[in-house]
C-alpha cells in the first residue's frame, strides 16, 4: 500500500464519537500556545462567535488566503472543529503532525474523493463541528475564486447548518513576522444557513447554492477580497434559509398545543 493510501486507510476508520467531540490534552496545550502567540503576532479581531451553534452538526465555509486560516478557525472556537485539510499536509515533517495533533483528515484535490466525502458525513452524523474551504485551495490573489459544491452538497445531505466565515489579513503574516510586525486579521462568522434543494434540481441547484454561499462569504470580506464574487448581487437565496428560521419552526411544530380550560 502507498504512504498516500496509509493515511486515507486510516481516515476510513477515523470518525469516531470521542475523536469528533473530545478535546485531547495535546490539543489543549496547543491551542494554549496558540492564544498565547496570537497576542504577540497578531492583532485579532473576531466577530460573530455567537452565530456557532451551540450543540449538533455544523460546518464552517472558510475563505481560503493563507495556511493559517483553518488553524486560527479551529483554536477560536470553544467546540471542537475538525478541519479537512489537503493529503499532501499529512506527509510534511513539520506540519504533518500539526495538523494531526488538530484531528484533521486527508482530503485528495482535484477529484472526488469518496472516502474524505464519507468521512466527513460521518463526522457530521456524529453531531461535529466540520471546518471546509469551498474554495478548494489557497487563493493565488488573496480574492475569492469559484467556491466547489463540497460543503453545499454535505450540508444538504446531513441536514447541517453552515456557517460563512470571512477570514481577512492573514495571507500578511509572513510578511510581517520577518520585520517584528504585528498582523491586523479579522476573522467573522456570519449568520447560519440551512440548505434545502430539491431532488429533481439537485444537479444544478447544488452549483447555484455553492454560488449563493461564496456570496455570503464575500458580504463578510472587504470589497478586493471578493474576488469573482464581487459582481453578484446580494439578493435572497433560493435555496439557503437562515437557520434561525428553520429551527424556530422545528421547536414550534414539536410544542404541545394549548389546550381548552
Amino acid at each position: 500500500m502507498t504512504e498516500t493510501g496509509q493515511v486515507f486507510h486510516r481516515a476510513s476508520r477515523w470518525a469516531t464519537a470521542t475523536r469528533v467531540h473530545r478535546h485531547s490534552w495535546l490539543r489543549r496545550f496547543l491551542t494554549f500556545l496558540l492564544h498565547l502567540a496570537y497576542r504577540i503576532v497578531l492583532r485579532l479581531e473576531v466577530v460573530g462567535l455567537e452565530n456557532i451553534p451551540t450543540s449538533g452538526p455544523v460546518i464552517l465555509a472558510i475563505n481560503h488566503i493563507s495556511f493559517l486560516d483553518p488553524v486560527l478557525v479551529v483554536s477560536l472556537l470553544r467546540r471542537k472543529v475538525l478541519p479537512m485539510a489537503k493529503a499532501e499536509v499529512f506527509r510534511d515533517v513539520v506540519l504533518g503532525p500539526l495538523v494531526s495533533a488538530f484531528d484533521a483528515f486527508p482530503v485528495r484535490r482535484g477529484e472526488v474523493d469518496r472516502r474524505a466525502v464519507q468521512t466527513a458525513l460521518e463526522v457530521l452524523r456524529l453531531g461535529g463541528v466540520l471546518l471546509i474551504a469551498p474554495e478548494g485551495t489557497r487563493s493565488p490573489t488573496g480574492a475569492l475564486i469559484p467556491g466547489k459544491e463540497g460543503a453545499i452538497y454535505l450540508a444538504w445531505r446531513t441536514g447541517a447548518p453552515i456557517v460563512p466565515v470571512g477570514i481577512d489579513g492573514t495571507d500578511r503574516f509572513k510578511f510581517n513576522i520577518r520585520r517584528l510586525r504585528r498582523t491586523p486579521v479579522r476573522v467573522v462568522f456570519g449568520q447560519p444557513f440551512h440548505v434545502e434543494i430539491p431532488e429533481e434540481k439537485s444537479r444544478e441547484a447544488l452549483r447555484e447554492a455553492t454560488d449563493e454561499l461564496m456570496v455570503q462569504i464575500a458580504a463578510l470580506l472587504p470589497p478586493e477580497r471578493r474576488g469573482v464574487y464581487a459582481d453578484f448581487p446580494l439578493t435572497r437565496p433560493r435555496y439557503l434559509r437562515p437557520w434561525g428560521q428553520i429551527r424556530r419552526l422545528t421547536l414550534s411544530a414539536v410544542e404541545p398545543s394549548p389546550t381548552k380550560g
